[in-house]
């Protein structure tokens, strides 16, 4: 049996399996043009700023996933659980600026390097987006 719920997961998990394939692609092709056009040492220095930002895409995800869960005995309605979802949001930036001080203090990767596959994975939320489940007007 076909219920909401399970198409509402379906998509989800479609949209953000997208999202993580599309950023993995762009850091890796970014960090091998990077690598050589400037060296060998921006090659980690790349996918690891890339690693951060699909860390903290799996991170929130999986938060998302929890705040909108809907209770087993009130399927009708379709709440967001609003302390998970800020708990998220919250935790994802900590871990966000927790691995950036990682890479650039103490493995002392190549600021450029992280910088680039950072933002590069950022931009593959803009480069992902799904029309999973969604139809278009003619």
């Amino acid at each position: 049996m076909l219920t909401m719920q399970s198409v509402t997961n379906n998509a989800f998990s479609h949209t953000l399996r997208k999202i993580l394939l599309v950023q993995t692609g762009l850091v890796v092709i970014t960090a091998v043009v990077l690598t050589w056009i400037k060296g060998h040492e921006f090659f980690l220095a790349t996918l690891y700023g890339g690693a951060v930002i699909i860390a903290s895409t799996s991170y929130f995800g999986w938060r998302l996933r929890i705040a909108t869960q809907t209770d087993r005995n009130k399927p009708a309605e379709n709440t967001v659980n609003s302390v998970e979802l800020f708990k998220g949001i919250v935790i994802r930036f900590v871990l966000v600026i927790v691995l950036l001080a990682l890479g650039l203090g103490w493995l002392k990767l190549a600021p450029a390097g992280v910088l680039s596959g950072f933002i590069v994975a950022q931009l593959a939320f803009w480069f992902s987006r799904s029309s999973y489940g969604i139809t278009r007007r003619k």
